[in-house]
């Protein structure tokens, strides 16, 4: 009886011994680092340090966008001292639309039991927040971004925005490309706080520092952006046109000066001028001339063979834009006369390989790379047919940006090489320079093809329509165009896209410029729409420049 006893205390001992080594397991192991993340938030606050914004600037260093400061709210549910719906109804009060602008996370927020902290995209300015002093509620300062000049250029430098997580991120242009270098470093503080969430000063409060992002500095002409979105708006307007671009470079060094597409919707997310692919068309032609004579397929005593009608190619027929016949034409009429038929028998000659050779070269088979987001990836054909070639001779049967045309025809101004075109010029970080090392540099065509081109650009525009436009005190070298629409697999007469392109002066060209109008109802024509706008700029463009 006695033995019994004994052995039923020492097995009680042993289970309660293993009960408190359980309990032991389960609040220091089992729970402990949750018990501890617990504690941490009770007796510390942890808050992030936002760095600024970098800035971006226009080539003149005049600001284009800036940061302005606001104030972030932040939520800590252990300090509050009233329930949390009435907490968000006294917010609603001072900044109305707080609950509709963060619905899903104030839902997720108040169902969560587990969360108890929480900061919310909307910012409120200094005076709504000295309104809102209640307990478990503070105010982080941040900052939103601020535009000078409005809206201009807001295609080349996009938008900062809230994704769905409630994190600021660039949208488009420069935001988007140069996120990171513009995003700089968060920093962190850890601070010991009181039973009412005030901070101990008494106690050493850690923090590492944030570190401000780079600023963008561009070659962005800030009087010729607005000149050229203010002549761009009116042109759509005067010709009842669809939507339009315009992009201004330096041949020299593949720099943007300006740039510029209107449309009925405009996103700051979306640059038709290169997110949109469009057929080239009549401004086209130079180039495959410069690839013919380049690469000795023809000679400068060129004539046309049989252009005393139209071609048919299999079922097929190639005609001029005026259904008239330019029997034994030259080059240099060719390209004034826009004659499509003379350049089918040139392209023949310079054959589908030579052709696809300097396309490649050219860079119009892929992205250029320019220091933006939205970059269209241009339409490649695995196998161009006898036609398919033949109304490429006219820019026609295949499509590309608007950039990737005013890259390719640089060529032509740059005694054969082409730039990388460019945005941005520098980013700076305090004293700090970092060049943009965006100097991609390559040989085309010999520069005695691009001085015989010159010349036949040059008479284009001695010699035609285009001569009543020319200043008298302006030289240019230029080409429009006229490229119809295609439609469900059918080109449509009367939807075009009218184009100029050109540069000034022929020799050591200061300027290129391009000029699109979609579907202008005034006249269909790029030597009636889009030249006299392109030769207004270029007076105008010579004072600036």
């Amino acid at each position: 009886m006695i033995k019994s006893r004994h052995l039923s205390l020492i097995l009680a001992i042993n289970l309660a011994f293993l009960l408190v080594v359980f309990r032991l397991f389960y609040w220091q192991i089992w729970q402990g680092p949750g018990l501890k993340e617990q504690a941490m938030r009770q007796t510390q606050k942890i808050e992030k340090i936002t760095p600024l914004r970098g800035k971006i600037f226009f080539h003149n260093n005049s600001p284009w966008v800036l940061n302005q400061t606001g104030y972030q709210l932040s939520i800590y549910k252990p300090n509050l001292k009233q329930d949390l719906s009435e907490i968000f109804k006294i917010i609603e009060n001072i900044k109305p639309d707080f609950i509709v602008e963060n619905g899903q996370i104030i839902d997720n927020f108040t169902h969560n039991s587990q969360k108890q902290w929480q900061s919310f995209p909307t910012l409120f300015s200094q005076k709504e927040s000295q309104l809102l002093t209640l307990s478990g509620l503070s105010f982080g300062q941040t900052y939103s971004r601020y535009y000078p000049e409005k809206n201009l250029g807001q295609d080349i430098t996009g938008i900062v925005a809230q994704n769905q997580q409630g994190i600021q991120v660039g949208y488009g242009g420069l935001e988007a490309y140069y996120h990171k270098q513009l995003l700089g470093k968060t920093g962190y503080s850890k601070s010991a706080i009181d039973a009412t969430g005030q901070t101990l000063l008494s106690q050493k409060i850690w923090q590492t520092s944030s570190i401000n992002g780079r600023d963008i500095h561009t070659f962005i002409n800030r009087k010729i952006q607005f000149l050229i979105q203010q002549k761009l708006s009116q042109a759509i307007s005067d010709y009842m046109a669809e939507s339009g671009s315009i992009i201004l470079m330096e041949p020299s060094t593949g720099a943007i000066l300006a740039m510029t597409s209107l449309e009925a919707s405009p996103s700051a997310e979306r640059n038709n001028a290169i997110a949109d692919l469009f057929e080239p068309g009549s401004i086209f032609k130079p180039l495959v001339v410069a690839m013919a004579l380049d690469s000795q397929s023809i000679d400068k005593n060129y004539h046309c063979p049989q252009c005393q009608t139209a071609r048919t190619i299999g079922e097929y027929t190639i005609n001029n834009w005026d259904f008239s016949y330019h029997p034994d034409t030259d080059i240099k009429d060719t390209l004034k006369n826009s004659d499509n038929i003379s350049m089918s028998y040139i392209i023949d000659s310079l054959g589908q390989d030579n052709f696809l050779k300097y396309y490649h070269l050219l860079n119009l088979d892929q992205k250029i790379g320019v220091d933006l987001q939205g970059e269209a990836r241009p339409l490649n054909k695995n196998y161009w047919s006898p036609l398919d070639l033949a109304t490429a001779s006219f820019g026609q049967g295949f499509a590309i940006t608007q950039l990737q045309m005013l890259h390719a025809f640089n060529s032509l101004a740059n005694d054969g090489w082409t730039q990388k075109p460019k945005i941005v010029d520098y980013l700076s970080e305090g004293n700090k320079i970092i060049k943009n090392k965006n100097n991609q540099k390559t040989k085309i065509f010999d520069s005695q093809t691009t001085d015989q081109i010159k010349e036949y650009l040059k008479y284009i525009v001695e010699n035609s329509n285009l001569a009543k436009l020319k200043p008298n005190n302006l030289e240019v070298c230029g080409k429009s165009g006229t490229a119809q629409i295609a439609q469900f697999g059918q080109y449509q007469a009367s939807a075009t896209i009218a184009s100029f392109i050109g540069f000034s002066p022929c020799q050591q060209a200061k300027f290129s410029l391009i000029v699109t109008l979609v579907r202008p109802k005034a006249s269909p024509w790029g030597s009636t729409t889009a030249a006299p706008v392109w030769f207004d700029l270029a007076e105008k463009l010579s004072h600036l420049l």
